[in-house]
């Protein structure tokens, strides 16, 4: 391990955790949340660690160890920072090992005890947002021990994020950013949105307050998780040994404590979330209120003299539910609600009618309160009615667009979850699921405009074709993937043969792969496509392979749109075997969908690009099946005779010329194929058999 010598011997300005915290309102307005006025420069930074780092819980690895200090004269705000031990970021190596030894250097091992005033050096950077100190192995000093962590700061969490009225929350940059490494605390906060994840291991929850305000708990350190990356301090194992057990939904907690910082899930935004630092900092239930589970609506697209039955599972986990009441509105604007009390029917079901309302093409919103004996209640969604509506039409629904399209803005379907048995949406078959040529997946559309895409999906989609023109009257709504999907579909065939949709071209690749929404959701499962395009990754999943390739506009990417083997016809491999790093692509269309978190091109077949080349490895003959396979003769004039001396029947045979174009396809039901190639022209020739288990090649000179 080497580092300069100035870098031990000089001494750097003592600069206080404010100032390096420090951002103006201005500033903050305009979404900057990091101070530019000290980052990457080596300073001192004297505070009380508040944090032991041997439960420091962020690295799996063991890469990096960290802790948390307040300023000696803790103000609340920019009075706290993340120090953080990271060798790999200062070029010390990498791994369990160098982490102990940046640590020994610094001689931070009996240093950054709880309690004790310390002054250490470090590099300061920004990461996701967050600022904190890279220590540098330029030993630390004690200034005082023993001292009281200071107490939390009693705060709420409008400070931090805003109930939006839409079903999301909006960032408190200007409120929030202050208290960004401080510890803090929330009083009487609803535990909800409880996911287990890894068999246990990781618990993802939210805390709630009255106005559907949330704020995310971050499982920072090893005494909120329940896996081994907290064992800093441990040769194997966990440094804690207590189980965190699952928080109980819809509780209420007397409160949460723990350190704000910045964090995002997937391609979601950067939030406010709170790190518990134990188990004491999560306050005791000081009650459980009634929880709403299960909400259901007797028709999702009433018609304005239809009434609408809401029914929804009431339940109490410590004593009864007292009564339940509907809260409605008329508009997605309004909160002026009218009541309308709940009956419980059976058990735990409560159900109350809601009268029919008009007029045509009214927006009706809802929510529920349940209050349980002893008068605590839970209202939900919350009481805004967020996301809580449904649509009064008398014609029921009649387009795709419908189904895609989000009064609110977002890229799940309003009706995501119901099954609607009043539609009459009409689409032609883009691409198909019965066909080994084409995608294996059916999608249809009904024109070239803007959300007027779907993916469908479950039984009696293999006998379509794409032109099939059709007619579906019923068919349940759900998000796989984040992509809407119609299924148990009631459809009938109106007509064949019709010319498609033309491809949406050349859409800014750049808005695409930043996830801009106008260039993104109101195109799903629609056919996209892209002139001259450049082949910038053969595997974006590397070190994994998945047979995505990546392309971009040009040779010097930014960013890249993911282009994936689903079809049938394309098949695993095509990155590797038909594509050249950086080569050109005339044009590549396909079906616009989303996956893993990623918006993807999904070719139909080979047909939707142009410019690939069949790269053939090996010697002139079957791969790994010579004694089942003869093809001749080779080179060959007018015909092919292709012969299966095992079992394979019922096999499709493909022929592609020395760029990649498909000049000849057949399909046999025996062990055998006469492939007449006369009109060919004189060349090389790829040879493709494959059948629903196996996919072989050969190459193929054609004489004359």
């Amino acid at each position: 391990m080497f580092f300069p010598a100035v870098a031990v011997s000089q001494t750097y300005p003592l600069v206080s955790i404010h100032d390096l915290q420090f951002v103006d309102d201005q500033n903050l307005a305009t979404g900057m949340d990091s101070s530019l006025t000290y980052i990457g420069d080596t300073v001192q930074v004297e505070g009380i660690v508040i944090f032991d780092p041997c439960a420091y819980g962020q690295s799996t690895t063991g890469s990096r160890v960290g802790t948390y200090i307040a300023a000696v004269n803790d103000s609340g705000a920019w009075s706290g920072i993340h120090i953080l031990a990271d060798p790999a970021v200062i070029g010390a190596g990498s791994g369990p090992a160098a982490v102990a030894q940046l640590v020994a250097d610094a001689q931070l091992g009996n240093n950054w005890i709880t309690g004790n005033t310390i002054k250490v050096t470090g590099i300061l950077s920004s990461f996701s947002n967050n600022t904190q100190l890279n220590i540098l192995p330029i030993p630390s000093s004690v200034t005082s021990i023993s001292n009281l962590p200071p107490a939390p700061h009693i705060i709420t969490i409008d400070s931090f994020e805003l109930n939006d009225g839409q079903g999301g929350q909006t960032i408190q940059i200007v409120s929030g950013e202050k208290y960004e490494g401080v510890y803090v605390e929330m009083q009487n906060v609803r535990v909800v949105d409880v996911t287990v994840i890894g068999g246990g291991t990781r618990i993802n929850w939210t805390i709630q307050d009255n106005f559907g305000n949330k704020m995310k708990v971050r499982d920072m350190s090893g005494w909120i998780r329940n896996d081994t990356a907290d064992n800093f301090c441990t040769s194997s194992g966990s440094f804690t040994t207590a189980v965190f057990d699952t928080p109980v939904v819809n509780s209420v907690l007397a409160y949460v404590k723990g350190i704000v910082l910045e964090y995002k899930t997937g391609t979601g935004p950067y939030e406010y979330w709170i790190a518990p630092l134990t188990l004491s900092d999560i306050g005791p239930i000081t009650y459980s209120a009634p929880t709403i589970t299960a909400t259901s609506l007797s028709n999702p697209v009433p018609s304005t003299t239809q009434t609408q039955t809401v029914t929804a599972t009431i339940t109490d986990f410590d004593g009864s539910v007292a009564s339940a009441i509907i809260f409605y509105a008329s508009g997605l604007s309004t909160n002026t609600f009218f009541t309308v009390p709940m009956t419980n029917i059976s058990g735990n079901l409560y159900q109350a009618t809601i009268p029919a309302i008009g007029p045509d093409s009214t927006y009706v919103k809802y929510w529920i309160k349940a209050i349980d004996n002893q008068g605590y209640y839970t209202n939900s969604p919350d009481s805004l009615g967020t996301n809580s509506f449904y649509l009064v039409k008398n014609s029921g629904i009649t387009s795709i667009q419908q189904l895609q399209w989000h009064p609110l803005g977002f890229g799940a379907s309003p009706y995501s979850g119901k099954t609607i048995s009043n539609m009459d949406v009409n689409g032609i078959v883009m691409c198909e699921s019965g066909s080994l040529y084409d995608l294996g997946q059916v999608m249809i559309q009904s024109s070239n405009n803007i959300w007027c895409g779907i993916a469908l999906t479950g039984t009696g989609l293999t006998g379509l074709k794409r032109g099939d023109a059709i007619k579906i009257t019923k068919a349940k709504v759900f998000e796989s993937n984040t992509v809407t999907t119609l299924d148990s579909i009631t459809f009938t065939v109106t007509s064949i043969g019709n010319a498609l949709p033309s491809a949406i071209m050349n859409i800014n690749m750049d808005s695409i792969i930043a996830i801009k929404f106008n260039y993104t959701e109101p195109y799903e499962s629609m056919l996209l496509g892209f002139d001259t395009v450049i082949v910038v990754s053969l595997n974006p999943d590397f070190p994994g392979d998945f047979g995505e390739w990546a392309i971009y506009t040009n040779p010097f990417p930014v960013g890249q749109l993911r282009c994936d083997d689903q079809s049938n016809d394309i098949g695993f491999g095509f990155n590797s075997d038909s594509l050249i790093l950086n080569q050109s692509l005339d044009y590549i269309y396909g079906m616009f969908t989303r996956a893993f978190s990623n918006w993807k091109l999904w070719p139909r077949n080979r047909d939707d690009i142009a410019g690939f080349q069949v790269i053939f490895i090996g010697v002139p003959k079957i791969i790994n099946s010579a004694d089942a396979w003869k093809i001749f003769p080779n080179p060959v004039t007018n015909e092919i005779n292709i012969q299966n001396t095992g079992a394979m029947e019922n096999f499709h045979v493909e022929l592609f010329d020395a760029v990649g174009r498909n000049v000849l396809q057949q399909k046999t039901d025996s062990n055998n194929a006469l492939i007449n190639c006369e009109s060919l022209s004189a060349g090389t020739y790829i040879i493709k058999i494959h059948n629903e288990h196996s996919t072989q090649y050969a190459k193929i000179v054609k004489l004359k």
